[in-house]
């Protein structure tokens, strides 16, 4: 039998598969947030204005997101990279949702968002559309 050899440094997390309904209950996006706060960390000290990219869909800093919850508005803003809701980060538009709703939820239909220099709202689902026309 031929022994494999490996870079311990590689296998320091192990590798999890679960359902994303499981993902969410038991945290395991906690390891994807550490890897965006590297990025945005280093878009910080940058000093420079960071678009959020999402799935290829790219949200312009100052970006303005909103969501409604049980007759509320959640009210956000893209900065650095990332949409910043009182003062959390987050990296994709489902982990800001589910931190506001406390259950999974398809963020691209929770959130609208209203472009710098717009006047108008759009759900970020559609304008995902039109911005891969």
């Amino acid at each position: 039998m031929k022994n494999i050899e490996t870079n311990s440094d590689l296998l320091s997390e192990p590798i999890l598969q679960q359902s994303s309904e499981d993902a969410y209950q038991n945290g395991i996006f906690e390891s994807s947030e550490r890897l965006g706060s590297v990025k945005r960390q280093s878009a910080k000290n940058s000093g420079a204005c960071v678009s959020w990219v999402v799935e290829s869909v790219v949200f312009p800093d100052g970006t303005e997101f909103r969501g409604k919850y049980k007759g509320y508005f959640y009210y956000g803003t893209v900065r650095n990279g990332t949409l910043t809701l009182d003062e959390k980060e987050f990296i994709s538009p489902c982990q800001a949702a589910l931190t506001i709703t406390r259950t999974p939820i398809d963020g691209w239909l929770f959130w609208d968002c209203k472009l710098p220099e717009q006047g108008s709202w759009m759900n970020i689902s559609e304008f995902k559309k039109l911005s891969r026309c």
